[in-house]
């Protein structure tokens, strides 16, 4: 069953004659620039992912891999990822590190 988030995004893109995903991709863009304000995550970089079948939103801290890291919040070496998140991963990967819980209404907007 769709959530009511979902709905009202349909309706919003049916209303304003926008297509669907781009409203999706806006709603993301702002989620991850509201959750980058947020506390918890202040300083690293975020991914946001709406599902176009449930409306579930899931958010992720993702890091690039590099051969020095020079900002942890952002970057975390090849042997670290591959240590504990990616066997395969190779310099310029960007891997999700960490799920962040959704609290999308308790994020700075």
């Amino acid at each position: 069953m769709k959530s009511d988030f979902l709905i009202a995004l349909t309706q919003l893109a049916a209303e304003r004659n926008l297509p669907r995903d781009k409203v999706m991709s806006a709603i993301e863009a702002a989620l991850v620039s509201a959750f980058k304000k947020d506390s918890v995550t202040e300083g690293h970089n975020i991914s946001v992912r709406l599902d176009p079948g449930s409306g579930d939103i899931e958010v992720d801290i993702v890091k690039t891999v590099v051969d020095t890291v020079e900002d942890p919040l952002q970057e975390l070496t090849r042997e670290e990822a591959r240590e504990n998140y990616n066997p395969n991963a190779n310099i310029g990967d960007v891997i999700k590190t960490q799920n962040i819980p959704n609290s999308a209404g308790r994020i700075a907007a």
